[in-house]
């Protein structure tokens, strides 16, 4: 493993970066305030700025101070050129033993449909594979949020299995649908 932490990465479209302090508020408004997106999540309701803090634990000194950290990946998705965050991607659960992480992303609703996600997704996996040495990044979704499994298929991700009501949501339970690549197959350009 060589493990980078969050750095830059840019699409055609998007810039992913660490957030700061100034998104604080652009994110809620983009993204957490959303009851669409918050449905899809575990994290608790944000009604306001300090639920974010308080509840959430986001945009605190320690969590902005946890990019400190070499196996810290949580990046700010904007629109270039350098647009406000509207969106997060972020690995969960390194293993360094393993070499696997979890991959999770969530967009605010007003830029669904443009395809931003699979964007950002795709350069995470390469980030992932060719930079950081994973060799397995894995995900998942509800079952009936299937906007996100196609964005892990558009991205070569393979489906696993589905697990009858593994995924708890602030949506309710759900069957966990996984999906998983590896390193070998994405240097491939596999499946």
């Amino acid at each position: 493993m060589q493990h980078k932490g969050t750095v830059r990465l840019e699409t055609e479209r998007l810039v992913l970066r660490r957030f700061t302090r100034e998104d604080f508020v652009p994110f809620y408004q983009n993204c957490l305030s959303d009851q669409e997106v918050w449905r899809w999540t575990s994290y608790p309701q944000m009604e306001n700025l300090e639920d974010v803090q308080e509840k959430g634990g986001l945009f605190t000194p320690k969590w902005l101070a946890a990019y400190n950290q070499p196996n810290r990946y949580s990046w700010a998705i904007a629109e270039k050129p350098e647009g406000p965050a509207i969106g997060r991607m972020f690995g969960m659960h390194p293993d360094d033993r393993a070499e696997d992480i979890e991959l999770a992303y969530e967009l605010g609703r007003a830029y669904w449909g443009r395809g931003y996600m699979t964007e950002a997704v795709r350069a995470v996996l390469d980030f992932f594979f060719r930079e950081a040495g994973f060799f397995r990044v894995h995900c998942y979704h509800a079952d009936k949020n299937p906007a996100s499994g196609r964005v892990m298929e558009k991205c070569g991700m393979r489906y696993e299995g589905t697990m009858s009501k593994a995924c708890l949501c602030n949506g309710g339970r759900f069957d966990q649908v996984n999906y998983a690549l590896l390193r070998e197959e994405y240097l491939r350009g596999e499946p």
